[in-house]
């Protein structure tokens, strides 16, 4: 069984966007859309690559966080897998390299936590 742990108020989390985050030793990704909030863990599955910073920049819309590594995208919310290595640093690249750059890696998702958020502090389960 997990443990709750406090992540912030929600004011601290822009609404819209997605914001990197420690505690106790856990580096995790939040993404808000007005009340609700989302946290994943701060690691592509790809390589392990953080999510927030990279070559290619922080890309967050709609839900859905970029690589800033290899260009992979995921819904925050879901933890699903939505295109897979489609790039380098921000840039796409042809397809017939993907299988290249993917390092004979099979697509995944992240790793999703369940949030809370009561009074309004945003609360999430950790392992």
């Amino acid at each position: 069984m997990g443990t709750e742990v406090r992540l912030g108020s929600l004011s601290e989390f822009r609404d819209g966007g997605l914001t990197g985050v420690e505690t106790g030793g856990h580096r995790l990704i939040v993404g808000r859309k007005g009340d609700e909030v989302h946290v994943a863990r701060n690691r592509c599955p790809h390589l392990g690559f953080s999510l927030t910073r990279g070559p290619g920049g922080l890309r967050y819309e709609d839900g859905v966080v970029q690589c800033p590594w290899h260009n992979s995208r995921f819904d925050v919310g879901t933890g699903e897998n939505l295109d897979w290595v489609s790039g380098f640093a921000g840039r796409t690249v042809p397809r017939w390299s993907r299988s290249l750059i993917a390092l004979g890696r099979k697509p995944h998702g992240l790793d999703t936590l369940s949030a809370t958020v009561r009074d309004g502090t945003v609360y999430v389960i950790v392992e």
